[in-house]
């Protein structure tokens, strides 16, 4: 039980020392901190757990993986790849209404903290010209925005889930979140996108042209994806295919000093943080007994999940952060005694609950900086989410029965 108010305690720092201007790195180093010392696991463990975060082949490949994600966002960002990508969208289609839900899902693929703020101008721009309420903007940008990380095999949370179980296939989660992101989108289009009048943009020429200039301009996304599924290599490697890309279409003059600058140590810090917590939580027997023996009384699935739910869904939100929240349950359900297809399931459900807890936090930088530039208040947006919120829950649960009978 000590241990346990140890986590509260420690992770109660989380929101916090969010109201400082303190990073979020900094702000998941000092929970690690605080969690080595009022866990009791000692001080010899405590350096166990730090050298593991390097010495481990899992974890080194997600820093590494993490690092080379990070350089390839910042490139993009800097040569105004993205910009073009978006402006060439707009040259190919010519809906509004589809425009809205393409810009933030594919801006989404760059993996950094805050990123909808990258994504927000566009769909506010948009927003005001169709008459789109604000509290609805922001819901959109959110909504959409957050995508690519169920289905990019290098987004955070995967690479998170691959350190602390290796053997869960990331192509087969990426293929259960499926069960949740597809019908997500549909459920997002028609809740907030559908009922918008709009008027068509002018019918664009040279389509033909437009359409390979969006396959080169997004080829350093897809590239290290191909690379990775053909040859089996480390996707930290196939992503110097994708940076080399980036150095092709960009300017090449100072690129390496460019590149040099891109790498965002913030979010490589909070990585290995992450890797930090769960190797401490390893260690931590009394807490992970606990669950063992909570998990071992519930006498069917429901009970199990409504247990990974509560605890998901509340460490997502009081974190803001879904790899801090993965970096608490992941650890314990390496621990259950189950077959690697329930496995499967289990992450996927503790994914999902985490992203949700994650996504409805106030803490949440995607949702800060959104509403921020948007001009709306919290009240305001949380209003859009009335049946967003509960249909994402239905969703999820009817998704784990689902795949129970397909997978399990």
């Amino acid at each position: 039980m000590t241990q346990i108010f140890a986590v509260l305690i420690s992770f109660s720092f989380i929101p916090l020392l969010s109201k400082t201007k303190l990073k979020l790195s900094y702000i998941l180093l000092i929970t690690a901190g605080s969690l080595a010392v009022t866990s009791g696991i000692g001080i010899e463990a405590a350096r166990e757990s730090v050298l593991n975060v390097f010495i481990e082949s899992s974890s080194l490949n997600t820093i590494l993986t993490v690092m080379m994600v990070s350089i390839l966002g910042g490139l993009m960002k800097y040569y105004k790849i993205l910009e073009k990508i978006v402006e060439t969208i707009m040259n190919i289609i010519c809906n509004k209404k589809n425009i809205l839900v393409i810009i933030p899902a594919v801006i989404g693929v760059l993996i950094i903290p805050g990123g909808a703020l990258l994504s927000a101008p566009f769909i506010n721009d948009i927003g005001e010209e169709m008459n789109i309420p604000s509290g609805r903007r922001a819901a959109i940008n959110l909504v959409f925005r957050h995508i690519a990380m169920f289905i990019l095999p290098y987004s955070t949370g995967l690479l998170v889930i691959s350190a602390t179980i290796p053997d869960i296939s990331i192509p087969r989660l990426v293929v259960f979140n499926l069960f949740y992101v597809i019908p997500m989108l549909i459920i997002g289009y028609l809740l907030y996108i559908k009922n918008i009048k709009s008027e068509n943009l002018l019918l664009r020429k040279n389509i033909g042209i437009n359409v390979y200039k969006l396959a080169l301009y997004t080829s350093p996304i897809y590239i290290c994806v191909i690379i990775n599924a053909i040859t089996g290599l480390p996707f930290y490697i196939t992503m110097i295919a994708s940076v080399f890309i980036v150095y092709l279409l960009g300017d090449k003059n100072d690129f390496l000093r460019i590149t040099c600058k891109s790498l965002n140590w913030q979010i490589v810090l909070m990585v290995i943080t992450v890797l930090l917590m769960k190797e401490i939580i390893l260690k931590m027997d009394g807490l992970l007994l606990i669950f063992s023996n909570m998990f071992n009384e519930s006498n069917n699935m429901i009970s199990i999940l409504i247990i990974f739910l509560i605890f998901s869904i509340f460490f997502g939100y009081i974190t803001g952060n879904q790899t801090a929240a993965l970096a608490i349950i992941l650890p314990m359900i390496s621990q259950l005694d189950i077959s690697l297809e329930m496995m499967h399931i289990y992450i996927y459900f503790s994914f999902v609950s985490t992203f949700i807890g994650y996504f409805f936090s106030p803490i949440h930088l995607c949702q800060a900086f959104t509403i921020h530039l948007m001009n709306v208040s919290t009240s305001e947006l949380y209003k859009e989410y009335k049946l967003y919120a509960p249909i994402m829950l239905l969703l999820l649960f009817v998704s784990v029965f689902i795949l129970k009978l397909l997978f399990a």
